[in-house]
């Protein structure tokens, strides 16, 4: 199952390797449409992500995923949309993809 997207290769890498430290078998996948953006559109189905080998380990990996963006919010000036996920600048007062308001 789909458990992480990103718009960064390394960034799903990162990820990837957290939840493997974790006993958390997964795999990075996408990487060969990533390579494509521009002869394709953008957008989240050409982004790398992180595949979950184990349904099971869905809640785990999500904790482990929390604590990642929580972290790298602390710092980092983005902020994470509560809507649909995406990561927006500090400067957006809306996201890019959904629209929705940025938190406070």
């Amino acid at each position: 199952m789909k458990i992480f997207v990103s718009n960064l290769l390394l960034e799903a890498h990162i990820v990837s390797h957290l939840l493997q430290q974790e006993k958390i078998q997964c795999e990075v996948r996408g990487e060969g449409l990533f390579g494509l953006q521009g002869e394709l559109p953008f957008g989240e189905e050409t982004n790398p992500y992180v595949w979950l080998l184990d349904a099971h380990k869905e809640r785990e990996a999500l904790g482990v995923i929390e604590t990642y963006r929580n972290n790298h919010e602390l710092n980092s000036s983005n902020w994470y949309c509560t809507k649909c996920g995406e990561e927006n600048e500090r400067q957006f007062s809306a996201c890019w993809h959904c629209s929705s308001v940025a938190p406070n």
